[in-house]
């Protein structure tokens, strides 16, 4: 997909801007994460500073989004479950925060479609290409949604790995809650900038899930 050079420069600028409200939510978790867990952050420089970009992060707890959200240098847009919009406060607090919803089971089209559309206006997107959390400490095949942002918009993949989040209680004595931004890939560096379809989201998919391995140090999906 191609863009408007001059108004993808303008979306840019106005993407660059942290919101006041926003910055104090995330000093707020940052200073949360850090008193009760130790959160280390690590790599933040990795993630662009102008420009769309997707986050692609492992996913092991409710937790993550947040850990996430308030390590990222810049303003970042979510996906959260439909149900939590519902919620009195909440859903305007999270609605504020960039969350878009996104229904829990089946291919949710339209929430892909409003992220692509952050992307298009020059912002950041995070996703957890495994789709749901999972408490082990591996890495478990990705959903395709992430393949097809990445093909359709051709923007930067900056892979990010969140340890030890999985039983975050125990981080209060041993302190070693730690997010990891890797270095920024595109489908060129992976060969992959001319790939199409269903198949090819999927192998894109794949090829994500491998970057957030390395980054973490860990084993890659067993079918990766």
């Amino acid at each position: 997909m191609e863009f408007d050079t001059e108004s993808a420069t303008e979306s840019n600028k106005i993407a660059r801007r942290m919101r006041l409200g926003y910055r104090l939510t995330a000093l707020a978790a940052t200073i949360l994460f850090k008193t009760l867990f130790g959160l280390r952050k690590i790599g933040r420089e990795n993630v662009p500073e102008t420009g769309a970009f997707i986050l692609a992060s492992n996913h092991k707890s409710w937790f993550d989004p947040p850990i996430v959200g308030c390590a990222c240098p810049r303003e970042i847009n979510f996906a959260a479950k439909k149900e939590l919009f519902s919620i009195p406060l909440l859903g305007g607090f999270i609605t504020y925060l960039n969350s878009i919803p996104v229904r829990r089971k089946g291919f949710d089209r339209e929430a892909l479609v409003r992220l692509g559309q952050r992307l298009e206006s020059g912002r950041g997107i995070i996703i957890f290409p495994e789709g749901t959390r999972y408490l082990d400490d591996k890495l478990h095949l990705p959903k395709a949604g992430v393949g097809m942002l990445a093909i359709k918009y051709k923007v930067p993949i900056v892979p990010v790995y969140v340890k030890n989040s999985a039983k975050i209680r125990r981080q209060i004595f041993r302190r070693k809650l730690t997010i990891t931004f890797g270095k920024p890939f595109t489908l060129s560096d992976i060969n992959m900038d001319n790939v199409y379809g269903k198949d090819a989201y999927e192998k894109v998919a794949c090829a994500v899930m491998y970057k957030i391995a390395e980054v973490g140090g860990v084993e890659p999906p067993v079918s990766v």
